[in-house]
């Protein structure tokens, strides 16, 4: 994108056809700085108050409608001023607006959450795993956006305008899309990245970009508990997207992408067995992290119960899955068949990962 001066008819002018709506959403806990910043799949953020709503022609909701979704959206109090108030990001989209105007409430916050998803899938899951990595600046939560649509004024609320170019018409859709937002810390400072760097669109892409979703909700999660199990079911993917297998093999997968020596590979399979199912061979009793979890009850916070090795512990995961997602990204574009191919020659003396 050329430099924008907050036009969106003239930054989307390319796209506008049948069935395509130009989409624009607010975004809570983000700031951006001039100019806009545009990233794969045509989505372009504008900073606050600097996109031309007026241009989009908003028709007003009224609390006296004879529609319920109508009706719904109004008293959510989300408006053109609330808009204007926050970051937005905005974007084509393939949605009828006959069906639009049909819509139930209940529809409407679908849509809503299912075009958050675009931007999510789009652009932002990469966002937050380059910009708020788990516990590599600290607390993970506290730079993480919201969602696409929600806003900082009502934490209950989001909401979409969907514009129709031939009709010259948006409608505000508005209301509790969403279960929950992220409270604390400040947000995202949204920095510019290079396009070429986001996965491509082969069948390893596809595979990373699911990688990304879960690491954004390993991310927004409150629960260390539910962090140390995510990560492991997220290694398990990323060794074994399309069949489940046992972490003895998955272990195997994971160390070779890691490991710099055959003396570091057998620490790190001896280091995955005492993260899952490891005994003590004296004792026989179980010390292994995932299966004291799972099968003894305990929380990952009596596991570990130092805060700063907790912290480690997490440090140490997040690098065993940006390993294999970073090294995923970098061959995005092959079948999942070439790629393992490619996999199965990494060798702990190799040092071109």
């Amino acid at each position: 994108m050329d430099y924008s001066d907050g036009d969106l008819l003239e930054d989307f002018a390319s796209v506008f056809c049948d069935g395509v709506l130009l989409v624009v959403m607010p975004v809570a806990r983000l700031h951006l700085d001039l100019p806009p910043i545009s990233f794969p799949g045509n989505v372009i953020f504008y900073p606050n108050g600097y996109a031309e709503l007026d241009k989009l022609n908003i028709v007003p909701n009224h609390s006296a409608s004879n529609s319920l979704a109508e009706l719904a959206s109004a008293v959510s109090g989300i408006d053109e001023e609330v808009f204007a108030r926050h970051p937005v990001v905005a974007f084509p989209f393939n949605y009828a607006w006959q069906q639009l105007r049909k819509n139930s409430h209940k529809e409407n916050m679908a849509l809503i959450r299912k075009l958050s998803d675009y931007v999510d899938r789009s652009c932002f899951n990469y966002i937050k795993y380059r910009q708020c990595g788990l516990f590599s600046e600290g607390d993970p939560i506290s730079n993480i956006p919201g969602r696409a649509g929600q806003v900082d004024s009502n934490h209950m609320m989001s909401a979409a305008l969907p514009y129709r170019h031939d009709i010259r018409e948006s409608r505000i859709i508005a209301g509790d899309a969403f279960s929950h937002i992220v409270t604390r810390g400040i947000g995202l400072s949204l920095d510019p990245t290079e396009h070429s760097v986001f996965p491509s669109d082969g069948e390893v892409g596809h595979i990373v970009n699911h990688a990304l979703f879960s690491y954004t909700e390993m991310l927004e999660t409150n629960s260390a508990t539910a962090r140390f199990m995510q990560a492991l079911a997220l290694l398990e993917f990323l060794a074994s997207p399309d069949e489940y297998q046992k972490f003895e093999k998955v272990k195997r997968v994971i160390a070779r992408y890691v490991a710099k020596s055959s003396a570091e590979y057998d620490q790190l399979l001896d280091r995955f067995y005492e993260l899952t199912g490891k005994k003590d061979p004296q004792s026989n009793q179980v010390i292994g992290y995932r299966t004291r979890v799972v099968h003894m009850g305990n929380r990952i916070e009596d596991v570990v119960p130092n805060d700063q090795d907790q912290k480690r512990l997490f440090v140490e995961l997040d690098s065993y899955l940006r390993a294999v997602i970073d090294h995923m990204i970098d061959h995005s574009g092959m079948s999942f068949e070439d790629y393992v191919r490619i996999r199965d020659q990494l060798r702990p003396n190799d040092s071109s990962r």
